[in-house]
């Protein structure tokens, strides 16, 4: 018994993703897009919505995985265990672009502190170095911010 609970590894680092969208076209709200078109994209990040709660400010989201909190022009979403966060950005993209007009991203920020065991991850999430390489392959320019020891953040615009 005591070597089948030695197997058992939840990865309890956080990752954390944040996108700030804007238009040139008249008012359009991230907390337009239905509650289903939310649960197709966290299943790309291997979550799901477990409860929400709004005002007028703000939907927040509780996830399986973690939260998620919609204003306006504002994502974001935390995540943990072996969840696939940056395989949602590009989908999210083209999500709040069809649903909501926006048409520009103004700023992505993502952060995660050290994994414990980065080999138990997506590809994409088992080093800093992959998911640098792909934030850079989705927008123009980023500037890297990072303590290795500690965490690490990039901060990207469009």
């Amino acid at each position: 018994m005591a070597g089948a609970s030695s197997q058992v590894f939840f990865e309890g680092t956080e990752k954390l993703l944040e996108v700030w969208f804007s238009s040139d076209s008249e008012s359009p709200d991230l907390r337009d897009v239905k509650q289903e078109e939310w649960e197709k994209l966290l299943r790309i990040v291997r979550c799901e919505i477990i409860s929400k709660t709004s005002n007028a400010d703000m939907d927040a989201y509780v996830l399986s995985e973690s939260s998620m909190f919609v204003t306006k022009s504002r994502f974001i979403l935390k995540t943990c265990g072996r969840t696939t966060l940056l395989l949602a950005v590009e989908p999210l993209i083209q999500l709040v672009k069809e649903q909501c007009g926006f048409s520009k991203v103004l700023d992505v920020f993502y952060s995660r502190k050290k994994f414990a065991k980065p080999e138990q991850q997506h590809s994409i999430h088992q080093s800093f170095d992959e998911e640098v390489s792909h934030l850079d392959k989705l927008f123009k320019s980023t500037s890297l911010l990072t303590s290795p020891a500690v965490s690490e953040s990039v901060n990207c615009t469009s």
